[in-house]
């Protein structure tokens, strides 16, 4: 019975050695395991701060843009506006009264005269032709312009542009801003 007591002791120490291997390995698995659940839920949170970030990110370029996008588009309807109230100065320069319009044509002509004094006139209204004979100037065709003419010498090497069309133009900029004063401030 010795041999079959020694086997028996052998079998339960091989028993309790194969229970120790499986309990370690049952921990170590556990321990495996939950490292590998903290390192994954480290890298989820990793993951979303990063996401967060890009998502804040996004989010301030598609804000920027909608700003950039609205400041365009209140400047195109300012711009509108202060376009609109320069063609409704044209058509108040084509209603100016005769008086008045006659006083300036008169002394633009006076002062074209100065500059070119053998010149001839291209002017746009009827009311022109008058006040140049009167002074003296030769007429020569007619232009479409709100109002005013074109001085020109004889031989076309000089000149001078008095249509309102052309002083508008000239101090278009000028308007604008005493437009956009006194709309927007």
């Amino acid at each position: 019975m010795a041999i079959q007591e020694l086997i028996k002791e052998i079998e339960e120490d091989a028993n309790k050695q194969i229970e120790e291997i499986i309990e370690n390995a049952n921990n170590e698995a556990k321990k495996i395991l939950e490292e590998a659940k903290e390192k994954a839920k480290i890298r989820a949170e990793e993951i979303i701060k990063k996401g967060e970030k890009e998502a804040d990110l996004l989010k301030e370029r598609i804000l920027a843009s909608a700003r950039r996008e609205a400041k365009r588009y209140v400047i195109e309807a300012k711009e509108k506006i202060i376009n609109e109230c320069i063609e409704e100065i044209k058509k108040e320069l084509k209603k100016v009264d005769k008086k008045n319009y006659k006083k300036f044509i008169e002394n633009a002509f006076k002062e074209a005269l100065k500059e070119i004094p053998e010149g001839y006139a291209v002017i746009s209204r009827k009311e022109d032709e008058e006040i140049a004979k009167k002074l003296g100037i030769e007429v020569k065709g007619r232009i479409n312009a709100i109002g005013g003419f074109i001085m020109k010498s004889k031989d076309g090497s000089k000149e001078i542009n008095y249509t309102f069309d052309e002083i508008l133009e000239m101090k278009r900029e000028e308007i604008r801003v005493k437009i956009a004063d006194k709309l927007w401030k």
